[in-house]
């Protein structure tokens, strides 16, 4: 019983994050708003192509065994290089001006 409790919850937090616009809603809004309904479309058009290939490779690599346990072995490196990363956006940053 306590299971369903947990998965109504679940569920209504998942129902808010699907109400609520997001980036992409805002990004195609602008297209409408400043170029018209053939650009809001083609911009729409050009995000959900975009996500399903994402998908499609992210689909694709966590099935394939040989990738997949490549990815799992190289996973400490993989956290090292991302991190490296972040640390070097965030010296960026934190050097740069503010735009004026």
């Amino acid at each position: 019983m306590s299971y369903i409790v947990e998965f109504l919850g679940l569920m209504a937090v998942f129902f808010i994050f699907i109400v609520v616009p997001g980036a992409d809603f805002a990004v195609i809004l602008r297209q409408s708003i400043v170029h018209g309904r053939r650009a809001a479309s083609m911009t729409g058009l050009g995000m959900a192509t975009a996500l399903g290939a994402w998908f499609a490779g992210v689909s694709y690599f966590f099935t394939a065994k040989t990738i997949r346990d490549r990815f799992i072995a190289s996973g400490k490196w993989f956290n090292r290089i991302t991190g490296a990363a972040l640390v070097g956006f965030g010296f960026r940053l934190a050097l740069s001006r503010a735009a004026d």
